[in-house]
């Protein structure tokens, strides 16, 4: 199977119009050129290589914001941040994170359908309780994420937003088609679920060594807390920062642009290796 793209560039329309991705779906799509440059300026460089092993444990780092004064980001299941100075110390592991619990009313919105996590389709529905398998919250998203990575081996298209069920048709599209397929498989189960958007490392991307590119991926509510899967790269792992979490509107995801440009990783200390047996 090929090993998809990280990079996430469904809003690639919109980013470039400068308007919402919605209304860019009646503008011509964006040339090769456009989206390669569009690409190279959402490049984030790394400080260091990040080895496999580092991935998998926990990553420390050190943010930076060029021209615009933030001073959070999300906290969830696996990442905990604060702001320091004049910057924001991120923390990413599988269990970093001390986000309180959902009230009972977030839980019902990550449960609901909307026009891109079409829950309620009923192909999308269909394929999620033929993939879905075990008892578990776990187990069963191991399994989607599973079944929407092998049945997404269509083009990579990287200058559309499609929705859930015309991904599934479809079998192709970038890391938003992934989640915005996993998310509504899971909510068609029943599992809460939102879609997280940032950044992710990357050993190589365009011919560039060791930086972070866009990307996008699901977080659902197992009963006890936010947990992440993502179905473009197969796993979750510490080089994930999310920067936004939303429903999957790409209107709202589109306000990222800019965040990730002036964004700068200026360090990453502090890796704890995975304990031997950790899965």
């Amino acid at each position: 199977m090929r090993r998809r793209s990280p990079l996430s560039f469904a809003l690639l329309g919109a980013l470039l119009a400068g308007g919402s991705a919605m209304a860019a779906d009646a503008s011509p799509a964006p040339s090769t050129d456009e989206a390669r440059a569009f690409l190279q300026s959402l490049l984030t460089p790394s400080p260091y290589r990040l080895p496999p092993a580092a991935l998998a444990g926990e990553i420390r780092y050190r943010l930076r914001f060029a021209t615009r004064h933030r001073t959070s980001l999300p906290e969830t299941g696996e990442q905990r941040a604060k702001a320091e100075d004049d910057a924001i110390l991120v923390s990413v592991c599988s269990d970093c994170g001390g986000e309180p619990a959902p009230t009972p009313e977030t839980l019902q919105r990550y449960l609901r359908p909307n026009p891109w996590v079409r829950s309620d389709d009923r192909s999308v529905r269909a394929f999620a309780r033929a993939h879905a398998r075990g008892l578990s919250v776990h187990t069963r998203m191991q399994t989607l994420t599973a079944a929407v990575r092998a049945h997404m081996t269509g083009p990579i298209d990287f200058r559309h937003y499609d929705d859930a069920a015309t991904a599934l048709r479809n079998r192709g599209g970038d890391c938003t088609e992934f989640a915005v397929l996993l998310a509504a498989g899971a909510r068609a189960l029943g599992i809460p679920a939102r879609i997280a958007h940032g950044i992710s490392y990357s050993g190589r991307t365009e011919g560039v060594p060791h930086v972070f590119v866009p990307h996008a991926w699901v977080q659902v509510w197992d009963g006890a807390r936010w947990t992440s899967y993502d179905a473009a790269l197969g796993r979750f792992d510490a080089g994930h920062i999310a920067l936004m979490i939303d429903d999957g509107d790409p209107g709202l995801a589109a306000t990222l642009n800019g965040t990730i440009r002036d964004l700068r990783v200026v360090d990453a200390v502090g890796i704890r290796p995975r304990a031997a047996g950790d899965d």
